[in-house]
């Protein structure tokens, strides 16, 4: 866009010599009284005067805006919109026509000077989304926590890359991988440190699992907000500053939980976004996850793109004050490799006093694998959920070995510190939390393997 500008310039200024020329010969033309060429009037050494004048000019126009337009470089990236209003702010020629071409422009794959190229993900926000500022001094930095186990480096880079370039680093004080014992193929350690100073790598000797990786990485962080992503995901414009605002509205105790728009991106293509709708999270009495309805649909009253609760978490992406992560009691760390865990930070949240809401205004694609690319041991899985039923289930745990047969004769280990945790943060009931905050799970629910 900065390169068109120019030379959009460069043809504003040849076309204006021109015209400038023309119009002062017409006027001296009828101030005579007699029609005058410009051969006739310009010639020898006023002709070559004139010449160095329009071309010394000419040129010193030139490199008075290119040293301007050298100035924007650093945030080309930002997009039409913020670099024709960067022109527009400093005076600069051809922002008015740009502003009428800018949404003609298609932006390519970004790769900011010595960064990984992403694909740029599409505008899917709300208009009242796109046109809203942030106060950067009112709220509260983070760190980006990122575990990772047999990623493939194009989709690691790309996560990086949309991060630096859709993330004002101000706002974050570090991103922090969390090796979980990959092989030494997998992982990039120079590599993601040499992408930003802000990049640190911590590594487990032993793969630790997802679950215990992210309360790795938290104890290792001393941001006021943590934040906790995927090593596959695309964020989009603005997408962290609206997760911070809602946190910092949030009140004393800070307990609240908050996620993005989760749009999805295709595991075949990763080039590829497809815009998800503003659905609440969900599960059934197998505690899978599923996503349930529209909140327009469970919420008349919603007005879009105001943030909206959510009974349930759909995964690992989330944002919360650290404080309030520990005084909650992180993860159960007994649970191992993956799965279960966001159910039950679900349940805890909303029944200990805290809730979790979505904010519209934020998204990032996300790729939805229909397998890992590292072993889960089913059993685990099925392990993780017991324990969740066992704490927090209570009178409605056999709905739960119903839906689960294979759970009863698992075993789930000792979960005594976890019954300890809800009672010393008086917790409310399983009935209160279908009562007052999941109703729907009375209903028949959908399954989504």
């Amino acid at each position: 866009l900065a390169q068109q500008w120019f030379r959009l310039g460069a043809r504003h200024r040849v076309r204006g010599r021109a015209l400038w020329a023309s119009r002062t010969i017409r006027r001296w033309s009828r101030a005579s009284g007699r029609r005058i060429s410009p051969g006739a009037m310009f010639s020898g050494t006023k002709l070559v005067l004139l010449v160095v004048l329009a071309i010394t000019g000419s040129i010193a126009v030139i490199v008075f805006e290119w040293q301007a337009i050298r100035g924007l470089a650093p945030v080309a990236s930002e997009g039409a919109d913020a670099l024709v209003k960067r022109l527009a702010t400093r005076g600069l020629r051809g922002a008015g026509h740009l502003k009428r071409r800018a949404s003609s422009l298609k932006a390519p794959a970004v790769s900011l000077a010595g960064l990984p190229k992403f694909p740029m993900p599409p505008e899917v926000r709300h208009p009242s989304c796109i046109a809203r500022e942030y106060d950067f001094g009112s709220l509260p930095t983070a760190s980006i926590i990122i575990p990772y186990l047999n990623e493939t480096w194009e989709q690691v880079s790309a996560t990086v890359g949309s991060l630096l370039a859709h993330t004002p680093m101000e706002l974050v004080d570090q991103i922090l991988f969390v090796d979980d014992g990959n092989a030494e193929e997998w992982q990039y350690h120079d590599k993601l440190t040499s992408l930003h100073p802000k990049i640190h790598v911590h590594r487990n000797e032993e793969r630790q699992g997802l679950i215990r990786s992210k309360v790795i990485g938290a104890g290792l962080v001393s941001s006021p907000v943590v934040l906790f992503n995927e090593p596959h995901c695309i964020v989009g414009k603005q997408w962290l500053e609206p997760l911070l605002e809602r946190l910092a509205k949030a009140p004393e105790a800070h307990d609240v939980v908050v996620v993005p728009i989760i749009d999805v991106i295709p595991e075949q293509d990763f080039q590829a976004y497809r815009a998800a709708n503003h659905h609440i999270g969900g599960f059934d009495w197998s505690l899978t996850f599923n996503w349930m309805n529209l909140i327009e649909q469970r919420n008349k009253s919603y007005i879009y793109p105001d943030p909206y609760p959510t009974p349930a978490l759909s995964g690992g992406i989330l944002a919360m004050w650290r404080d309030y992560w520990e005084r909650m009691g992180t993860y159960d760390t007994n649970m191992t490799e993956w799965g279960g865990e966001h159910i039950e930070m679900s349940l805890r949240t909303w029944r200990c006093g805290g809730r979790i809401e979505v904010i519209p205004c934020s998204r990032m694609g996300h790729v939805f694998r229909a397998k890992n690319p590292y072993v889960v041991h089913t059993m685990q899985v099925v392990r993780n959920q017991k324990r969740v039923a066992l704490v927090w289930l209570e009178d409605h745990l056999e709905e739960f070995y119903r839906e689960n047969p294979f759970a009863r004769s698992c075993d789930a280990g000792d979960v005594t510190e976890r019954v300890r945790l809800k009672e010393r943060l008086h917790c409310k009931s399983m009935d209160w939390y279908i009562d007052n905050v999941y109703p729907e799970l009375r209903q028949k629910q959908p399954r989504r393997r």
